[in-house]
């Protein structure tokens, strides 16, 4: 069998030999997007024409390294909701993440852009002007957030969900906190990643989204009143969902979880997770495609991420941790958590029970570097699989970085 994988700028063809037999998955596509009718309905059953009544509203919406279609919901806003638009500041939130480009922009806004961007502020992580303490939360750490939150009485947050390898789900409260928080929150919030029971589509017994859920509740939440979307991998609108955050989250969740996570039957000796541009850019967003495809793999099997990683390494806050990880204790040797260390202990705690391995462009140095395991010739290793125990059982995973494996 010839299976056809998505690497760097073309592709890269896997023979399969009989009589192995290949599952293939992917994410779903929905049948019938949302249109500006569907949304009206929404719009008026759930309240949000009473919620923008009179008062001015702070609306937040995500950065540019999210496929959120805001443009399209602001328009459709607009069309529901006259002077809207004109009456908003709007608040972008970014986390850690660098301050917007103009090509970020108006990707963002569209149309919308030239009229609102007098109204239009951005999260700066490095800004304490910016920064209003919100309260202590549980780790014993003060928390900051932007406090354009605290100056504007209502907030609209429109927001898309997707499956998360450690937060569960991106979406809902996410875009409050990181969002909008200050970095020592946000690092606090990370390094509970270190525990494998924060996992992509968890949010009871995820130790990093019940922490983030818990933060809402130094808000009045009240204030808040969201739009949450799920768009299929076509970017096409699968569902909106207004309301209160978490209400409105949960059944957002949902659906994304029936685009997203297809079931398998059983676990497989191999399991191929196919990342797609931008997430096959680098190794730090490789791992993506581990964390969604590893529970899918039999114990002793391997799960195998097909990434060129043309632009590198990435993000190194955890590659430069590396020289100082003890693998075995799998900690920092001198004990000090810090910010991306997740990335490493995950691995390691990963590779106790299956092999993890990158078919990517970089130096095997640099995968070792990271507990990654370099592959060379992914037709040899099904080979040298099936030799070595006389069947093999192989998966498939288009656009991994997305699509989380479920065992039934």
């Amino acid at each position: 069998m010839e299976i056809k994988l998505a690497f760097s700028k073309s592709h890269l063809m896997v023979t399969v030999p009989p009589p192995v037999k290949v599952d293939v998955y992917q994410p779903s596509i929905t049948e019938n997007p949302v249109t500006l009718d569907k949304f009206r309905v929404a719009f008026l059953n759930s309240g949000a024409d009473r919620f923008m009544e009179d008062t001015a509203l702070l609306i937040v919406v995500n950065d540019g390294y999210r496929h959120t279609p805001t443009a399209q919901m602001l328009e459709w806003l607009e069309a529901c909701r006259k002077g809207v638009i004109e009456k908003s500041t709007f608040l972008i939130a970014t986390g850690t993440h660098q301050p917007p480009s103009p090509q970020h922009l108006e990707q963002i806004f569209g149309p919308f852009y030239e009229r609102i961007r007098k109204r239009l502020h951005w999260h700066d992580i490095n800004d304490e002007k910016s920064l209003c303490k919100l309260n202590e939360d549980p780790l014993g750490g003060e928390v900051y957030v932007n406090r354009l939150l605290f100056e504007t009485s209502k907030v609209l947050i429109i927001g898309s969900v997707e499956p998360h390898y450690f937060a569960g789900f991106t979406g809902g409260c996410k875009s409050v906190i990181p969002g909008l928080a200050d970095l020592a929150t946000i690092e606090r919030n990370h390094n509970l990643a270190n525990s494998l029971q924060a996992a992509p589509l968890k949010i009871e017994g995820n130790p990093v989204a019940e922490h983030l859920w818990s933060l809402l509740d130094f808000f009045d939440r009240k204030k808040f009143f969201t739009l949450q979307l799920v768009v299929d991998s076509q970017h096409r609108i699968a569902g909106v969902f207004f309301g209160h955050l978490r209400e409105a989250f949960d059944k957002a969740r949902r659906l994304a979880e029936e685009l997203y996570a297809p079931n398998a039957p059983h676990q497989y000796d191999i399991v191929l997770g196919e990342l797609l541009p931008p997430l096959d850019k680098n190794l730090y967003q490789a791992q993506k495609a581990v964390e969604n495809c590893q529970a899918a793999v039999a114990d002793g099997g391997q799960a195998v991420v097909i990434a060129a990683c043309d632009e590198g390494v990435g993000s190194d806050y955890f590659y430069r941790q590396a020289d100082n990880w003890d693998r075995r204790q799998n900690r920092p040797r001198d004990g000090q958590i810090r910010f991306g260390s997740h990335k490493l202990s995950r691995i390691i705690e990963i590779s106790k029970r299956i092999e993890v391995g990158i078919y990517s462009h970089l130096p095997e140095e640099t995968v070792r570097r990271v507990f990654y395991e370099p592959v060379k010739d992914i037709n040899k290793l099904i080979t040298d699989k099936i030799n070595m125990q006389k069947s093999c059982r192989v998966a498939v995973v288009h656009d991994a970085g997305h699509t989380v494996l479920k065992i039934k």
